[in-house]
């Protein structure tokens, strides 16, 4: 079989360049040493080059608009699908996860003005057209003001949407799985674990509060509503030990097991012949 992989460009990958990249050629070379032929490609090379010819499966990484529209006309199988992805973008993963229960107080809204109705604080506001790319496009808000000049702040930047989350109390979980085969890592996280430290924001971790059985049913949900097969992302655990979640990724750099992720993500993508 000959699978074309695309790695993803670094300025989708914050503080996780070398991560991203470590998981993306472990997949790779797990699918050569079950005698498959791998073309790596970066995002660039695809939207120059296209699709190759006799390609019988695709896996990739890749986030911008310009490479996911070329892996939109692809005839074999991919993972994660182009839907998937865009489905992971902030502002869409909001409004496909709102009613399940699975994420706080939410709305997606104009940047132009504070959104009517709103009276919950502290929370977050983050940028909604894409996934946090600079440690400013995900902010803690304490007050009103501070809400109205972060959505101005995003305004004058380009950024013509925001999504507006309810702080939950609790600590943080990350999270890494591949469908299938459930919850590849869980591990509890501190302000050195994240990309841009927001962790600090919560609880302290408790080691052993969680029911992994409960999370892996809520996270496995979560993959499905948004047909995301590849994923990881951040869960708060509440005092009373209920799960929410607060970030949903298409995927992540499963920086704490690669090796074991890849292997699992390589049979994925076989068993799609």
């Amino acid at each position: 079989m000959r699978y074309l992989g695309i790695g993803r460009d670094e300025k989708f990958s914050p503080n996780r360049v070398d991560d991203d990249a470590a998981v993306f050629h472990a997949v790779a070379a797990e699918l050569e040493r079950n005698f498959n032929k791998v073309i790596r490609v970066t995002e660039q090379e695809l939207v120059q080059q296209g699709i190759p010819d006799g390609i019988d499966g695709i896996f990739q990484m890749a986030r911008s608009r310009e490479a996911l529209d070329v892996l939109e006309n692809a005839t074999v199988p991919v993972t994660n699908t182009v839907n998937g992805v865009r489905n992971c973008v902030r502002a869409r993963q909001t409004e496909l996860m709102k009613g399940s229960g699975l994420i706080p107080e939410s709305v997606v809204c104009s940047t132009s003005r504070e959104p009517d109705g709103w009276k919950t604080y502290p929370c977050w506001i983050k940028r909604a057209d894409s996934h946090a790319v600079d440690k400013d496009d995900v902010q803690y808000i304490s007050d009103a003001d501070s809400l109205v000049a972060v959505m101005r702040c995003f305004s004058e930047h380009g950024i013509r949407e925001c999504v507006i989350q309810a702080h939950v109390r609790g600590w943080i979980v990350k999270f890494y799985g591949v469908k299938g085969y459930g919850l590849t890592d869980c591990y509890a996280a501190t302000a050195r674990d994240g990309k841009f430290g927001l962790e600090r924001f919560n609880d302290r971790p408790q080691s052993g509060s969680v029911d992994m059985e409960v999370l892996t049913a809520v996270v496995e949900r979560a993959s499905d509503i948004l047909g995301v097969d590849v994923y990881g992302g951040d869960a708060v655990i509440s005092h009373d030990g209920y799960i929410t979640l607060i970030d949903f990724n298409d995927w992540p750099s499963f920086r704490t097991c690669t090796d074991g992720a890849a292997h699992k993500i390589a049979r994925l993508i076989m068993d799609k012949r």
